[in-house]
């Protein structure tokens, strides 16, 4: 198993990066400075940040440069994080050092200074400039109002002579979380920095998903033009660093990197590790070797034998290719996915199971990233054979008429990425049996939901209420879970199948019913006389598609050995028209017992 947690150990090739970042952090004619950091979720922006920090504090001199790691989301609820961040960076400030009694003077100003600051919330910003509106604020005439303007005037005068007094040439300060905060938390941090902590030997270093911060902006001043609150954003984050997208030979590289690393036993080994990245990524078709004749010869940082090593290789590597279809590369999902991964191999063990390993990871990916799709999934298996008329409808290429289009095959059919990843190799096709891989997942089925159980006449109504829909494919996924069930419930099934059946005017919902029938009495063919009966009061009308169902269903049931009246198969035979030779010409078809 993998942890989430943040890391020094660079797996992905941001070292590049770092160093550039590092050189850009401490550079005086560039501060004040705010460096922004994007990424989405999981796109390991804390890594990059612990990374930097960590540089930072190794630098030549670093007792002359101060870092400060600040989780605002710890603040999340709370009303002091604004004066939080100050007190934060003052007490980093200090740390370490005896201060003079000058240099007490004036933290003493500035911890007075930061308590002050904690009501003035109020005071007005103008949009984009972050600009105090002091007019209309000392328009309040309260003696709170003019000692909070005496702070503000005073707190950078006072805040840069500190710097000085402690011998500090720069503070580097880390937000990190930010993104997770409330909208009015992520707005009173921007403001604290821009209006109380703008001074020049101050760089802050923010990671947080740009898109969110806007949103921010949006909720906050009520703005809902995005080339303003971009501005907002534009304005207050001097330099932007968005973390590049993982491209497959960065995925492949980071996953064979994450599989020799969980059995590293010491520093020494990931900086031995580490430094042949560069070699890894360059590897291409031949990572795998690459891989394995480092392995061989270092085994000594090693908590496993080479060979366990190759073992694990070639359990994920050759199917890197899914991963990065499903994940887009991100570091985080890729970590999750490799855990429920392990755990998924690991039940099948135990429970015996024989899973294609292709396609166990297939059907992860497809849980993982396209739940809904998944769930729908789930529904649509067939219990006694494994197999999905939605993934069969979703897979062929015949193209199907609007009056019997699925709107669920539809849905899906829209979502081309999803659509590639089912036809790609290894493929998915109507003849997939899915059952080992829905019993691993069942875990994962049923989070959010409360699983019921039904009695009998209950789920047979539920049953027949679904084949009667107007889904074609959920008619026919409803009909298979039907025919699954014991003998009383298919019973029911069919009974409310058949009056449904009688009373209906719904030719769609008419032909759903036959053809569902026909299917359940396929795997209990002693219904058929029960349903041939309840037939005789049915009229076909002038509909093709029920004629022809109802002749299907017909010539299975003689097929079966039931007796069908003359009358009865004429009167199918009518409605099917021209495409009774088609209904007919199946009579002679073997069907399954």
């Amino acid at each position: 198993m993998w942890s989430d947690k943040e890391t020094l150990y660079d797996c992905l090739g941001y070292s590049s990066y770092v160093d550039v970042l590092a050189d850009i952090c401490t550079q005086q004619e560039l501060a004040p400075l705010t460096l922004g950091i994007f990424g989405a979720w999981g796109s390991g922006k804390t890594s990059l940040m612990t990374m930097l920090k960590y540089r930072l504090d190794h630098k030549t001199d670093t007792n002359k440069i101060r870092t400060l790691w600040f989780n605002a989301w710890k603040y999340e609820g709370r009303d002091e994080a604004q004066s939080a961040l100050i007190h934060a960076i003052l007490a980093r400030l200090i740390d370490g050092r005896t201060l003079a009694d000058d240099a007490k003077d004036v933290l003493g100003r500035l911890v007075k200074g930061a308590s002050v600051l904690k009501l003035a919330k109020f005071i007005t910003k103008t949009m984009v400039t972050l600009t105090p509106d002091l007019t209309g604020f000392l328009d309040c005439f309260t003696e709170q109002s003019k000692e909070i303007a005496k702070t503000m005037e005073q707190f950078d005068r006072d805040f840069e002579e500190l710097l000085q007094k402690v011998n500090v040439s720069h503070v580097v300060v880390f937000i990190d979380d930010l993104d997770r905060c409330p909208s009015a938390k992520v707005i009173e941090t921007f403001e604290t920095i821009k209006l109380f902590l703008n001074a020049p030997k101050c760089t802050f270093v923010i990671g947080a998903d740009a898109q969110r911060i806007e949103q921010a902006v949006g909720e906050v001043y009520g703005v809902s033009d995005a080339r303003r609150t971009k501005d907002y954003l534009e304005k207050i984050v001097q330099l932007p660093f968005s973390i590049p997208v993982q491209n497959p030979q960065d995925i492949a590289c980071y996953v064979g990197m994450l599989i020799i690393g969980r059995h590293l036993q010491s520093n020494d080994g990931w900086n031995a590790f580490i430094e042949q990245r560069p070699e890894l990524y360059q590897a291409g078709p031949s990572l795998r070797e690459t891989l394995v004749e480092w392995a061989t010869g270092n085994g000594t940082h090693l908590a496993v034998t080479h060979e366990v090593i190759e073992a694990e290789l070639d359990g994920i590597l050759p199917y890197v290719g899914i991963l990065g279809d499903g994940l887009r590369g991100n570091p985080r999902q890729i970590k999750r996915f490799l855990n429920i991964l392990s755990l998924r191999r690991q039940l099948a063990d135990a429970n015996k199971l024989e899973t294609d390993e292709a396609l166990l990871v297939k059907m992860t990916v497809l849980e993982y990233v396209w739940d809904d799709f998944f769930n729908a999934l789930v529904e649509t298996v067939d219990p006694a054979t494994g197999r999905s008329p939605l993934i069969e409808e979703l897979v062929k290429e015949d193209v199907v008429s609007d009056e019997d289009k699925s709107e669920l095959v539809a849905g899906f059919a829209e979502k081309t990425r999803l659509v590639a990843l089912l036809k790609n190799d290894p493929g998915l096709s109507a003849d997939s049996d899915l059952r080992p891989y829905l019993f691993l997942a069942q875990t994962s089925i049923s989070r959010g939901k409360e699983v019921r159980l039904l009695p009998p006449d209950e789920k047979a109504q539920s049953l027949a209420k679904s084949i009667a829909g107007a889904d074609r494919v959920m008619s026919k996924a409803a009909a298979l879970r039907a025919a699954a069930e014991e003998g009383g419930t298919v019973e029911s099934v069919i009974r409310h199948l058949v009056n449904t059946l009688a009373s209906s005017t719904d030719n769609r919902a008419r032909t759903h019913i036959l053809t569902g029938i026909d299917a359940i009495c396929t795997r209990h063919q002693r219904f058929y006389e029960d349903v041939v009966k309840g037939l005789e009061q049915c009229d076909p009308g002038s509909n093709t598609a029920v004629g022809v169902a109802g002749n299907t269903l017909l010539a299975n049931a003689e097929n079966g050995g039931i007796s069908v009246s003359p009358d009865l198969k004429d009167r199918f035979a009518q409605a099917a028209g021209a495409l009774s030779a088609l209904s007919g010409s199946k009579r002679d078809r073997p069907r399954r017992k």
